[in-house]
C-alpha cells in the first residue's frame, strides 16, 4: 500500500511540475513572439532573411542569413542597415563558396534598437552588394 501511494505522489507531483513547465514556457514564448520579427528575400537564387529579437529602446539582436537555391559558386559577406541612414554593418566573416544547397548559417550583432526599420544586406565578392526587404523593430 506505501508503494502504490508513492507512486501516486510521484505521479501528481510529475504532473504538476510538467503543467508548470508548460505554462512557464508558453508564457515565455507568447512574450517571447512579441519581441521578434523576421522577413525573407528571394533574390533569385537564394533567400536573404533578417530577423530582429527584441525591442525599441533594449538591447537586442539582429540576425541575417542566407541559403542559396541555384547559381553559380560565390563568396559572400553579411550585414544590415537601418532605413534611417548611417553606416551598413557587415560581418567580417566570409562564407564560401557557397554552392546550390548552402547556407551561411545566420550572423548576429548585439545592438541598441532604436525605433525604425533594418533591412539585410548580402556583400557578393566581386559582384557588388544587394539589399532585402527591411523588417520593423517591435515596440
Amino acid at each position: 500500500m506505501r508503494k502504490l501511494i508513492k507512486t501516486r505522489t510521484t505521479v501528481v507531483v510529475g504532473t504538476l511540475l510538467l503543467a508548470a513547465t508548460t505554462t512557464s514556457a508558453h508564457a515565455a514564448e507568447h512574450s517571447f513572439a512579441k519581441a521578434y520579427v523576421q522577413r525573407c528575400t528571394d533574390l533569385g537564387r537564394g533567400d536573404l532573411c533578417i530577423d530582429v529579437n527584441g525591442r525599441v529602446g533594449g538591447r537586442g539582436t539582429i540576425g541575417v542569413g542566407y541559403w542559396k537555391r541555384s547559381g553559380d559558386a560565390v563568396h559572400v559577406r553579411l550585414g544590415w542597415q537601418n532605413t534611417t541612414g548611417g553606416a551598413a554593418n557587415f560581418s567580417r566573416s566570409v562564407h564560401g563558396p557557397l554552392v546550390p544547397g548552402n547556407t551561411t548559417g545566420t550572423e548576429t550583432w548585439s545592438t541598441h534598437l532604436a525605433a525604425g526599420c533594418v533591412y539585410p544586406l548580402i556583400e557578393v565578392v566581386g559582384q557588388g552588394t544587394l539589399k532585402g526587404k527591411e523588417v520593423c523593430v517591435p515596440s
